[in-house]
């Protein structure tokens, strides 16, 4: 059997989170799961002594107060453990994803591929690498490093295991909490037992802890398998906050993922959507349909009714969908009758890409879509989309306001205000009013006036009472 390297990066949690935030570098910090009935504490920042690891969040506060507490953001340590992989996979074609931060890589045996799996990822993870005949004497040899770096397992496999916990074996918590109760501490304590004691005991579970104890273990390296899949990200408006606006952009994503030519005349299993939340840990669903879907909307009818019930707790900076488990052709039987609608959306897509050839590539179809029509903030009513499912532009923002100079009065009323490089004086003030969302997660405080200018043309003006701005906004009737 050919020799296989784990390579471990412990506290991988915490490595990712400081990766990204590197202002954390110098705190304790607890990574908590939420999700469980209660909180436990996953992962700990080095600056926290002791482990707390497996602690519900109260017992664990008691031992770090002062600890900050991190929402875990298991999508992000996915993804980042994906990338992982990923190089890894750059040096041996066979590598198998075991937990999260542990890895079993196929070998030639020779140092030189050791170096290079240690070069291939980043420095901040400090990866060890254990070298073994088989994947539990390479993870014991990577776990028990002190730091980055490789280490072989000796000739005398059992010697080397002998000292070690038996809580390193992969076994169940019932079977080792066992273990303890008969004084069995140790791998070599284990490998000194009659087998035949242990199966009677404990069943294959205790057999294969024995043989784990002593060198032996027969599991074959898996390497991983790439499923085909289809990925698509949008960019949302700030504070995309309403269902609405949600909605809008899963029709988005799954008409361009839909609109791949990877997709023609095939069908989905799987849906994955994930958003990254502003200020909190990434939101996730996972969708499975009971017969492949070909099309965007009944996709888009199965998501989105989802989130009519579970939608994400904060604000959405960004929105991504991916397809997976694809199928072949989708077996949709045509119709009789001619989708007026469909003609009608072809035409208009032709004559975008028509357009776009005479613009140099400039895109100038668009579709209005009303996301919040009843919000205060007019920019947050309303965005636009190209028609053109395969464009790869955002959800554009309609009525963006534009920073201009005001001369105000004694009451902050405007006076004049500055067009291109001319000012031009406020002859009236047609209308005024003004809201205050300090709940929001970024407080919004304005007050509107509509003016006329010399011209009987008006303007719609606001100051910004928060930063003592004034803008001008389009599209407000």
């Amino acid at each position: 059997m050919p020799p296989v390297s784990c390579v471990q990066v412990t506290h991988f949690r915490a490595r990712a989170e400081l990766a990204r935030r590197p202002e954390l570098a110098d705190c304790a910090g607890l990574i908590v799961d939420r999700s469980r009935r209660k909180a436990v504490v996953v992962d700990c920042l080095p600056a926290v002594s002791g482990s707390l690891l497996g602690m519900p969040l109260e017992r664990a506060r008691s031992f770090a107060p002062d600890a900050v507490v991190i929402d875990a953001d298991e999508p992000h340590y996915r993804g980042e453990f994906e990338r992982m992989l990923c190089a890894l996979e750059q040096v041996s074609e066979q590598v198998e994803g075991a937990e999260l931060g542990v890895a079993y890589v196929g070998v030639d045996g020779t140092s030189a591929m050791n170096a290079e799996l240690l070069c291939a990822l980043p420095e901040h993870y400090q990866p060890r690498i254990g070298i073994g005949a088989n994947k539990f004497g390479a993870f014991v040899a990577a776990y028990t490093r002190r730091s980055s770096g490789v280490s072989s397992v000796p000739p005398d496999a059992a010697a080397f295991l002998a000292p070690h916990s038996i809580d390193l074996l992969p076994c169940s918590t019932a079977l080792t909490d066992e273990l303890r109760l008969l004084d069995l501490r140790t791998l070599g304590e284990v490998a000194a037992q009659d087998v035949n004691a242990l199966l009677d005991r404990f069943g294959h579970e205790g057999r294969r802890a024995w043989e784990l104890s002593r060198g032996i273990d027969d599991r074959p390296l898996v390497p991983r398998t790439h499923e085909e899949s289809i990925t698509e990200t949008l960019a949302l408006p700030s504070e995309a906050t309403t269902l609405e606006l949600l909605r809008a952009a899963v029709d988005r994503l799954l008409q361009r993922a839909f609109a791949q030519p990877r997709m023609q005349g095939r069908y989905a299993n799987t849906a994955r959507l994930s958003c990254s939340l502003d200020d909190a840990p990434a939101w996730e669903q996972t969708f499975h349909f009971k017969s492949g879907v070909g099309g965007w909307q009944r996709a888009a009818e199965i998501i989105k009714g989802r989130l009519e019930t579970e939608h994400p707790p904060a604000p959405v900076e960004a929105m991504t969908v991916t397809l997976a488990n694809l199928g072949g052709a989708t077996g949709e039987q045509g119709s009789l009758f001619p989708d007026l609608r469909h003609d009608r959306e072809r035409r208009l897509l032709e004559t975008e890409r028509q357009l776009r050839v005479r613009l140099n590539g400039q895109r100038s179809l668009s579709r209005l879509v009303e996301v919040a029509p009843w919000h205060p903030v007019p920019e947050l009513r309303t965005a636009q989309v190209s028609i053109d499912p395969s464009s790869d532009d955002g959800m554009r923002p309609l009525s963006t306001p534009e920073m201009v100079a005001v001369r105000a009065g004694p009451a902050q009323e405007p006076l004049a205000v500055q067009i291109g490089e001319r000012w031009r004086e406020v002859t009236g003030i047609e209308e005024q009013w003004s809201f205050d969302l300090w709940w929001r997660a970024r407080p919004t405080t304005r007050t509107y006036y509509r003016v006329s200018q010399a011209n009987d043309q008006q303007l719609v003006l606001f100051r910004d009472q928060r930063e003592g701005c004034w803008y001008r906004q389009g599209g407000v009737g």
